[in-house]
């Protein structure tokens, strides 16, 4: 796997696991910043790396996830398969997608705790 398939992957991974990182504004920015990008995924790689370096939060995350737990990302024996840049755009678009609606989903879920109290 290549250093911005790893990148990638991370980015997706983090997404996945903790959807609360990304506020509905990160969200729209990154998908902005998606339809933008050619579909290499050298420059995905490094658009998305600069976009969370702004980020601490996310950026102290994805440097604390370790390599093994990407593997569950990729199809069995798809390490060796590149990834395309389509592919990269599809899976971020697709974890930042479900990241949003987790978000909503938890928003709304709270306000309506607040309201019934």
């Amino acid at each position: 796997m290549s250093p911005y398939e790893e990148n990638i992957l991370t980015f997706v991974y983090i997404l996945q696991k903790q959807p609360e990182l990304l506020t509905t504004e990160d969200c729209t920015d990154v998908l902005k910043l998606l339809a933008t990008l050619p579909d290499d995924v050298e420059e995905i790689s490094n658009a998305i790396a600069l976009w969370y370096e702004t980020r601490p939060q996310i950026l102290d995350v994805i440097l604390n996830v370790p390599v093994e737990d990407l593997d569950s990302l990729r199809a069995a024996g798809g390490n060796k398969t590149p990834m395309t840049g389509s592919e990269s755009k599809d899976m971020i678009e697709n974890s930042v997608t479900e990241s949003n609606k987790s978000n909503q989903s938890i928003s709304s879920s709270s306000q309506t705790k607040k309201q019934s109290n």
